[in-house]
């Protein structure tokens, strides 16, 4: 790729807005194939391209038109690219990082759930027999106070009460 002429390249340094225009265009195309084939992506290699356009301009009055100029704008999109990358690949472990904490918190969900269900079971075996059938009869038979009255023969009272007394157990030893 032949250099820009040092007369544009001098007009460059010293921000002439034609040559800023004719330098951009100059480079764009070979320089977004080079970013593309190393990252693949046309978006972001626009962007780079733009970014390191910028800090050329930035240092724009530091450009000497004698040296190869050529080398000094693919150096610095080289130097784009590796920061890109550093980029990518700290935010792809960081998103490894996340998405391993949030697997390792569903699994301790998981365990605390278990945990506390095997202490409910527990807790439910040390009810008085009585009292045990009753809690089981309402909540996983879905029997109604009457129901369970009815079938065990005793009051609606009696069933309120020992269901009463089974939740504070359950409460007070699930704490």
């Amino acid at each position: 790729m032949n250099q820009p002429d040092k007369v544009i390249l001098e007009d460059f340094r010293k921000g002439h807005s034609p040559a800023l225009d004719q330098i951009y265009e100059y480079y764009r195309i070979p320089i977004l194939r080079f970013i593309i084939s190393i990252i693949k992506d046309k978006q972001e290699a626009e962007s780079i391209y733009h970014e390191v356009f910028l800090k050329i301009l930035k240092k724009k009055e530091g450009i000497n038109p004698e040296l190869n100029f050529n080398s000094y704008i693919f150096t610095a999109v080289r130097n784009e690219i590796f920061d890109y990358l550093k980029q990518v690949k700290k935010s792809n472990i960081l998103q490894e990082k996340f998405w391993k904490s949030i697997q390792e918190s569903r699994e301790e969900e998981a365990e605390d759930k278990e945990e506390a269900l095997s202490r409910l079971e527990a807790i439910v075996k040390t009810l008085s027999p009585k009292r045990r059938k009753i809690l089981e009869m309402n909540y996983y038979e879905k029997k109604s106070y009457i129901e369970i009255a009815e079938i065990l023969r005793i009051s609606k009272n009696t069933v309120k009460n020992q269901l009463v007394k089974a939740k504070f157990i359950i409460r007070r030893e699930m704490e």
